[in-house]
């Protein structure tokens, strides 16, 4: 008696591991796209605090991009893991002083580069980031 797989078994492994990886391989990359699409909500909610306790400070919101976020609102909340977000840009842009938005825009080559997330003052959510 022989030891070992014949090549029929062996090609029909390779084929239910393809179809395996062709069904796993999308799922885990929307899966991951999903989780940083809930990092840049979580990132906004924070910023969206800290611009609350900067108004209620100086009775104006401030506007900041992501290379001055830490300057502008880091007395308020930590902001260095935000400002620092290799997958998403934060810009918050207030008008007159009396309302602002804020955006997370993602960076990268990915299907979703470019596309945004946004939070007004009022708690409306925003944009068009879709994984």
């Amino acid at each position: 008696m022989r030891k070992g797989f014949t090549l029929i078994e062996l090609i029909v492994v390779v084929i239910v591991v393809g179809i395996l990886a062709t069904i796993a391989i999308p799922q885990y990359l929307r899966a991951t796209e999903r989780a940083k699409g809930a990092k840049a909500r979580s990132a906004l909610g924070l910023v969206a605090g800290a611009e609350k306790q900067a108004r209620a400070d100086t009775d104006l919101y401030v506007s900041t991009s992501d290379a001055s976020l830490v300057a502008d609102l880091g007395t308020y909340t930590e902001m260095d893991s935000i400002a620092n977000d290799p997958d998403w840009d934060y810009d918050v842009a207030a008008v007159g002083g009396a309302s602002f938005t804020a955006t997370a825009t993602r960076v990268g080559g990915g299907t979703n580069a470019g596309e945004t997330i946004s939070l007004t003052d009022a708690g409306v959510w925003g944009g068009d980031f879709t994984p």
